[in-house]
């Protein structure tokens, strides 16, 4: 592995980066904030067969991630191995996130198809994009200290898209005669804006660190390091953890702000929007305690989660007339749990350095792949469990005024207790986990000192 002889990074670029998730952060807001809601009452989907399409395609999806990694791992070109992907496929996601809300007139019958088709291009454009988005970071930087910052850039603004999404998309919305046209329209300006960022993020950055005389290694053995990766393994089962909380919690927060707390989308709104917020202030939170040393990786790794899952549990014994308090467990909630991306996903990049270190193979693309695959199948369970859930309780899309008593615990498992059992249960997850600072350190020096040994045998020193 060298590193390429190229400006030390900016400020700049280290924002350009960041803006990238900001597009990759709109997906995952309104899908999370809007599509299950939108699927049911807008596009009047049964949530059977809504609970069914995010399961399939979305693990479809899921499979596809560590190919696409590999791809770009292969990929040789002037411009990178992994930048090119972001410039290929930065229109194709944009579009097909239009297309997802276009809501046409149809039967029962061609919604569901109409829902298959565009759902499923929508998720397989995002991940031709994120996949190698994800695989970008480990190529901007060989230093996993600086990872660590580029991410507390990166994810206030990846967590501003999710601002954007619970501030204006309902407001926006409402401005409109009818919810049809107000999704149509509003989401093809939310696909226009994703594109953009996509391409400032491809515009903006550099790829530094190449890998040089890495032997030539078949799929299945690129397979098989991954699998012997056991802190690599130890992230994506956190990391799907996280996203089945997560899509089960904001995607039930419509339901249950609407029939348990009987307040209007605009309620709604302003309590998404204060989560967003806690979302911009967890990561530079998580910066701040990592630099001054307050606090080690791994402790913040489990103990903020173990936090988040005892404040989920708290809004279960609230009442529903206690509507701050609600607004402000949901919020304390969403700030607890978020301190951990900006680690989790610089993380990827240690995973990759660390397989490096162990099998002398370099396969950052798969073990991104691998992350976002655990991404996708979080939120495939997630989205499958909201609909099943729903049908289970009997809900019915015609009937969605109002919710008969026997649908009120249905919204309190997807809101509270669900995702609550799955903020434990990462918690004890990341105990596991080994790589701490120190052990990164010897990673990388063991790194370098190879990489000085094989290039004074180049030398014939």
């Amino acid at each position: 592995m060298k590193t390429a002889l190229a400006p030390a990074l900016t400020l700049r670029e280290k924002l350009c980066y960041g803006l990238g998730d900001t597009s990759a952060n709109i997906f995952m807001g309104m899908t999370m904030m809007f599509l299950s809601i939108y699927y049911t009452d807008v596009f009047q989907l049964n949530p059977a067969i809504m609970g069914s399409l995010f399961l399939m395609a979305r693990l479809l999806d899921a499979f596809g991630d560590p190919l696409i990694g590999l791809l770009a791992d292969r990929t040789r070109s002037s411009r990178g191995r992994y930048r090119p992907w972001l410039l290929w496929f930065a229109l194709p996601y944009g579009l097909s996130c239009a297309a997802v809300f276009f809501s046409p007139e149809l039967s029962a019958f061609w919604r569901t198809v109409y829902a298959c088709l565009t759902y499923t291009a929508l998720v397989l454009s995002f991940s031709f994009v994120v996949v190698p988005y994800v695989s970008l970071l480990g190529a901007i930087s060989a230093d996993s200290d600086e990872r660590i910052h580029i991410n507390a850039i990166r994810f206030p603004l990846a967590k501003t898209a999710y601002l954007l999404c619970s501030l204006l998309i309902p407001a926006l919305i409402t401005l409109f005669d009818n919810d049809v046209l107000g999704y149509r329209v509003v989401m093809s300006g939310i696909g226009l804006l994703s594109t953009l960022l996509i391409l400032i993020c491809y515009f903006n950055t550099q790829e530094r660190v190449i890998p040089e005389g890495m032997p030539a290694v078949s799929l299945r053995q690129q397979f098989g390091y991954l699998l012997k990766n056991d802190q690599a393994l130890i992230l994506f089962a956190a990391q799907g953890l996280v996203m089945i909380m997560n899509t089960l919690k904001f995607g039930a927060a419509a339901y249950f702000v609407k029939y348990v707390l009987s307040m209007p989308v605009t309620f709604l709104s302003m309590m998404l929007t204060m989560a967003s917020v806690a979302g911009i202030v967890a990561p530079v939170m998580t910066g701040y305690l990592l630099r001054s040393g307050k606090v080690k990786r791994i402790v913040l790794l489990v103990y903020s989660q173990l936090a988040s899952g005892a404040i989920t549990l708290a809004i279960g014994f609230m009442p529903a007339s206690a509507l701050w308090s609600h607004v402000g467990l949901f919020v304390f909630a969403t700030l607890a749990a978020e301190l951990i991306a900006v680690i989790l996903w610089a993380s990827v990049a240690d995973a990759a350095d660390y397989g490096f270190y162990r099998f002398g193979v370099r396969i950052n693309g798969m073990i991104g792949g691998g992350m976002l695959f655990a991404t996708k199948a979080g939120m495939a369970v997630g989205g499958a469990l909201i609909g099943y859930v729903l049908a289970w309780y009997g809900y019915r899309p015609e009937m969605h005024t109002v919710a008969l008593p026997d649908h009120l615990p249905a919204f309190r498992w997807l809101y509270i207790w669900l995702p609550a059992c799955c903020l434990f249960l990462t918690a004890a997850l990341l105990q596991c986990y080994r790589l701490d600072e120190q052990k990164m350190r010897d990673v990388m020096m063991a790194v370098r000192d190879e990489a000085g040994r094989k290039e004074a045998t180049r030398h014939g020193l």
